[in-house]
């Protein structure tokens, strides 16, 4: 487990996806802007190439986020995985800002529009307190039930790495989300930050 547990091979798995996303973003922006289709279907539109600039900086902040893990800029253990957490926040609210503008670009109802915008935006800002927490310096209840759901969501995650591998198309983004669950379980798992999280 020794490979699992050695932080440049996560930071590089975090590098890896955010090139993919980052690559990924920019052909269906390209596409997007082209109206792409296929059988006179329309399967990129504009609305979707305005959705893919979310996408993009999503996928900056994830190589950002390996790159200063990778080179050991952050370094301690806790502080690493409240900057996952963190780091899905920021991205939870990035991109699901530019999805409902999209999605209205698109023609989707207004209102929709707007709901979908505050409950990217509120779950955004739930997983970011979620992150000051796990670095708050105390141990509290919340602390113990924020540290088993992660325990459950990091499980599930690795599952679905696991899945999205066999599905083959999938292989690379599937082995770096591997790479990095199983690296944030065993994160999870060390006693320091069991310590730090008061179980």
């Amino acid at each position: 487990m020794s490979f699992f547990s050695e932080t440049k091979n996560a930071g590089l798995a975090f590098m890896i996806v955010g090139i993919l996303s980052i690559l990924g973003g920019i052909i269906a922006v390209i596409l997007g802007a082209m109206g792409y289709k296929v059988d006179d279907a329309t399967v990129f539109t504009i609305g979707g190439a305005v959705t893919a600039i979310g996408t993009i900086i999503y996928g900056v902040l994830y190589f950002g986020y390996g790159q200063k893990v990778r080179s050991g800029a952050i370094s301690a253990k806790i502080e690493i995985l409240a900057m996952f957490v963190a780091l899905v926040g920021v991205g939870t609210i990035i991109t699901g800002i530019f999805s409902a503008i999209g999605a209205a670009v698109d023609g989707t109802d207004l209102g929709a529009v707007i709901v979908s915008v505050i409950i990217s935006i509120i779950l955004g800002l739930i997983i970011l307190f979620i992150s000051k927490k796990i670095n708050d310096g105390k141990q509290t209840t919340g602390d113990k039930i924020i540290w088993i759901l992660l325990l459950i969501i990091f499980a599930i995650c690795i599952i679905l790495a696991i899945l999205e591998i066999i599905t083959i198309i999938g292989i690379i983004t599937g082995i770096c989300h591997l790479i990095i669950y199983v690296f944030m379980m065993i994160l999870l798992l060390d006693n320091e930050v069991k310590s730090a999280m008061g179980m």
